[in-house]
């Protein structure tokens, strides 16, 4: 046990954890009728029957929401099935069609979850769809493929559908995708939040890759409701971290790539002159003990706040004052909140909205006695507000409100709270009639215990015996887990803030507990996100660094808890060496608001309104599956150190160093070096359902196979109409007038989504070091992409999915042969 004064107080551990799970089903009409267990042919338009009346028209999808029974009764027009000739005038092009309100036409439609897991829709009494047993799980797309054919029977290419028919025979299954602008509350006009959601959501269809442990779900607090739910416009982290890590390694979500465009911190002044009272450190920690049961006097009988007299007379005589306590006290609790609030703003408290500040342990846990004193004054006070908003008194409408119109410092003082109450035990204990004694008990150890164990046997740690051995805590001899760093008290102890200091809280405790790593690999931080280490014969990269993205993509390799791992040594770094790697900004262009807004009509399955739709409008795009390349191969992993190592050596002797990176690849005798320049990203593909879906024509696109001349093509920027991007800030005060001018008439004022008029597929079918080669293509020319794999998701929905992020690259794979075998790669 080790032990610290503030008073002297001890760590124990005890399992301690509440989880909440909250799901809520749906089902789409249009989805239900092209059933695997009733024919995998594409249902043919059936011929309306002799002397029979039109059969009624079967409602139209909703995106959001179960249509209401109103809408059922209302269907009074005519389904017409066969073909409607129509002369063989082309339609205009989607970019100049006028605005479609085909999908989501409810006045406030309800957002439904962006990749599937929860689904935020209010419950209806529906009539049970006719085989809702059919889309329980996805169906692979190869059982389609063979038999798929465009036209449909009974059209001819010079045919038309009618709009109901085209919305069952080209939308059903295929992705959708919707986007929502957030105005930040508070903040000044044109700061906004993006978000992108999928219209067709099922908890068995999901981009995101799944928490390998519950624990790590701490990357994201969702401050409005249970932690299972985790929508992205409810998380206090933005962009939501829950939505970082697609299902493939070195990939991330649509909704994450388009919230990164949006306004992360803008500027909000909230500040005030009001202090607290003076307390010693004594009379916190036993207020933050007492605290712990909560407001209540007796919640096992009934839940009752305590006596308003009560609470106010602690608040207003022990820790702050009551400005109008002659006039007008303050017992109501929505003033109590008000003051907390007003207090909470002064400048003088600690800012954990700064990621700088989000490793909290440096200040619960540090030597310096006035730090922490200040420390535990302003828990205090955060867990007194956090009670307050959530007494029972308050409804949870009421409470979300409140929270969603916060400043950001003090909705993250509420975080902190919230995960003190959750892992944290003071114990008081008396020595002497003038002595107490704090001990703090570490309620989640085990758990954390057990999710770094996984961690690490996830990324095939080198070194997993010491890792056991010391994680058994049976030598007494060895030093508390928990003590070893700030970072491991914080991963040990639970008290971690959302948002991306995770992973790097988990690593560095990791790294803490064998011993064998040294000295060298104690400068990783999320402060330098582009980083990684090479630990004997193995490297290891976070997901924020392009290496990683790249190679997450190898044979063998895994992503878990932000960290991707094991990967290809290299001979050009120390046996055990940290690394910063130097990347530059992606050329993408950056959405706006317009972009975002116009997501689900820009990327309409048919493409603009109309009242038919000619068949000669759509093709079904398919990969070339008959001649895959299994001739490119990872050649070698290079680094070169950068000219410029101020930052580093500003460290001091063992600070990392910065160096450019590039991977060789073997092809035919050949040697192609790609330098890994650019910070791209790869999206995760959203998976469709019973495909390959049909696209349409308004969609262009190139094909190009990985080994088919890709490693020449250096001007896609241009041909995909990409407009040049100036660099975020002038390389020299002295430019020139004449630079100056031709710097702004270069500065793009077109919307990201005018910007991308062609999409290149890359098809990087086969063997998985052509994904490392497409990826680290797009990663020298500095392209992001869209990786789909094609057991999936079709080529046309990934095509669409590209338009909706505004990028201009597809990569096609099939996350490599099943023939691939782990063996020999990084010494396993």
């Amino acid at each position: 046990m080790a032990t610290r004064s503030v008073g002297p107080h001890s760590y124990h551990d005890e399992r301690y954890a509440e989880d909440m799970n909250s799901d809520i089903g749906r089902w789409e009409r249009s989805q239900r009728d092209f059933d695997a267990n009733w024919a995998h042919q594409y249902p043919d338009v059936p011929p309306p029957p002799p002397h029979a009346p039109p059969p009624p028209p079967p409602p139209p999808p909703h995106a959001f929401a179960f249509p209401p029974a109103s809408e059922y009764a209302a269907t009074a027009g005519k389904w017409q099935v066969g073909p409607v000739q129509v002369p063989r005038t082309r339609t205009t092009p989607v970019t100049t069609r006028t605005r479609v309100a085909r999908h989501g036409s409810q006045p406030n439609p309800q957002r439904p979850s962006s990749s599937g897991d929860n689904v935020l829709l209010p419950y209806r009494h529906m009539p049970p769809p006719r085989r809702a047993e059919s889309y329980s799980h996805p169906t692979p797309l190869e059982e389609f493929r063979s038999s798929r054919k465009w036209p449909p029977q009974g059209y001819r290419v010079d045919d038309a559908l009618s709009s109901q028919v085209a919305e069952d025979v080209v939308c059903a299954g295929a992705s959708t995708f919707k986007g929502y602008a957030d105005e930040i509350p508070n903040a000044p006009p044109g700061n906004d939040r993006f978000y992108a959601v999928m219209d067709s959501a099922h908890p068995s269809r999901t981009d995101r890759a799944s928490f390998q442990h519950h624990r790590f779900k701490d990357i994201s607090l969702n401050m409005t409701g249970p932690s299972d739910s985790q929508f992205p416009w409810l998380s206090l982290d933005q962009p939501c971290m829950a939505y970082a890590f697609g299902k493939s390694a070195g990939t991330t979500t649509l909704n994450y790539w388009v919230s990164k465009s949006g306004s992360s911190n803008p500027p909000l002044k909230f500040a005030s002159d009001a202090k607290p009272r003076k307390l010693k450190l004594l009379q916190i920690l036993e207020r933050l003990a007492q605290l712990e049961k909560g407001l209540e006097e007796d919640v096992s009988q009934f839940p009752r706040p305590k006596d308003p007299d009560e609470l106010y007379r602690y608040l207003y005589s022990t820790l702050i004052e009551d400005p109008e306590r002659y006039d007008n006290p303050h017992y109501a609790m929505e003033k109590q909140i008000t003051d907390l609030i007003t207090v909470l703003t002064h400048t003088s408290w600690i800012d954990f909205s700064n990621p700088k500040n989000q490793v909290v342990a440096k200040f619960f846990d540090s030597p310096d006695l006035h730090r922490k004193h200040d420390f535990f004054h302003q828990l205090l006070l955060s867990v007194e507000l956090y009670l307050r908003i959530h007494s029972a008194t308050h409804s949870d409408k009421a409470k979300r409100k409140l929270i969603l119109q916060l400043p950001p410092i003090i909705a993250w003082d509420l975080a902190v709270a919230q995960r003190w109450l959750e892992n944290m035990t003071i114990t008081k204990s008396r020595t002497s009639h003038n002595q107490s004694t704090f001990s703090f008990d570490l309620r989640n150890k085990t758990k954390q215990k057990e999710a770094l164990k996984l961690f690490a046997e996830t990324l095939k740690w080198p070194n997993m015996d010491e890792i056991d051995y010391v994680l058994d805590e049976k030598d007494t001899k060895e030093k508390a887990l928990e003590d070893r760093s700030a970072d491991a008290m914080s991963w040990f102890s639970g008290i971690i803030l959302p948002g991306r200091t995770l992973p790097w809280l988990i690593m560095n405790s990791l790294i803490d507990c064998d011993r064998d790593t040294g000295e060298a690999l104690k400068y990783l931080t999320h402060m330098h996100p582009a980083a990684g280490f090479q630990y004997r014969a193995n490297t290891y990269w976070s997901s924020q660094c392009i290496v990683g993205k790249v190679l997450g993509a190898a044979r063998g390799v895994t992503q878990i808890a932000g960290w991707i791992g094991p990967c290809i040594y290299t001979p050009d770094l120390k046996r055990t060496e940290c690394v910063r790697v130097r990347q530059q900004p992606s050329k993408d262009p950056r959405l706006t608001t317009k972009d975002v807004e116009t997501m689900d009509i820009r990327t309409n399955p048919l493409g603009p309104q109309d009242t038919t739709y000619p068949v000669d409008d759509y093709e079904v795009p398919m990969p070339d599956t008959d001649e895959v390349s299994d001739l490119i191969r990872v050649e070698k992993l290079s680094f070169v150190p950068a000219k410029d190592q101020s930052s580093s050596s500003r460290q001091g002797a063992g600070a990392p160093l910065t160096f450019d990176v590039a991977i060789s690849f073997a092809c035919g005798g050949t040697s192609w070096p790609m330098r890994l320049k650019y910070d791209v990203d790869f999206i995760q593909a959203f998976p469709c359902h019973q495909g390959p879906h049909v696209l349409y024509y308004g969609f262009p696109y190139k094909a190009k196979r990985v080994d088919e001349g890709l490693v020449d093509m250096d001007d896609w920027g241009r041909q995909s109409g990409r407009t040049s991007r100036p660099p975020s800030r002038p390389s020299s005060s002295r430019s020139s007038p004449s630079n100056k001018k031709a710097l702004a008439l270069t500065a793009p004022n077109e919307d990201a989504h005018v910007q991308v008029k062609k999409v290149l597929v890359i098809e990087a079918l086969g063997v998985s070091d052509n994904e490392v080669f497409a990826r680290a293509w797009c990663a020298d020319k500095g392209h992001s992409a869209i990786v789909a794999n094609i057991k999936e998701t079709c080529m046309a929905c990934a095509i669409r999915e590209a338009y909706a992020a505004c990028i201009s690259v597809v990569i096609l794979t099939e996350g490599g042969k099943e023939t691939e075998k782990d063996e020999g790669v990084n010494g396993y």
